[in-house]
């Protein structure tokens, strides 16, 4: 007569499966380690958006501006430089610029923010026919919060700011 063994289940020691979790807890805790550390690198990169995507378009724009204008005056605020009033201010929040037109007259076009204080930097093109828009003919960037323009050297200098403190400043003189 043949006696039967049962047949053993195979399963683990209880050693086995403390290892198995440990492991698997080491490495979720690693994986969570690794998303938190590129949250905070997507959060910086984004932190920089202004300097990466908008800063050199910004400057493109600038360059071919002042470059065409024949003076500038810099105003305390937008409404004074809309007023055309006498500017002796070496700095403020409003460029007024000058271009001679072929038949002798002078067009003025302004950078500045927006109306009733928006954020971002607009240009204002005098009419024609004179006067120059109380809304802004067409708009540079909506990103920077602060614009300020001085000629504290001699040489005018224009920084922005956006709303998570990167600055630029562009320097230059229309000649």
């Amino acid at each position: 007569m043949k006696i039967r063994r049962k047949n053993h289940i195979l399963a683990f020691t209880l050693i086995e499966m403390a290892m198995a979790i440990s492991i698997s807890l080491g490495l979720a805790v690693g994986l969570l380690a690794l998303i938190g550390q590129q949250i905070e690198f997507s959060r910086r990169i984004a932190d920089f958006q202004f300097l990466r995507d908008e800063a050199p378009q910004i400057n493109t724009l600038f360059a071919a501006i002042i470059s065409r204008a024949d003076s500038y005056r810099i105003h305390t605020d937008l409404t004074s430089a809309i007023a055309g009033e006498p500017s002796p201010d070496s700095s403020g929040s409003a460029l007024q610029l000058r271009f001679f037109q072929p038949d002798g007259s002078i067009r003025r076009a302004i950078l500045g923010p927006g109306p009733n204080g928006e954020r971002g930097i607009h240009y204002y093109l005098e009419s024609p026919l004179g006067g120059v828009p109380s809304e802004p003919s067409w708009t540079i960037s909506h990103v920077p919060t602060t614009v300020r323009f001085s000629n504290l050297s001699g040489i005018l200098s224009i920084t922005l700011q956006d709303e998570a403190g990167s600055e630029i400043t562009y320097s230059g003189n229309p000649d």
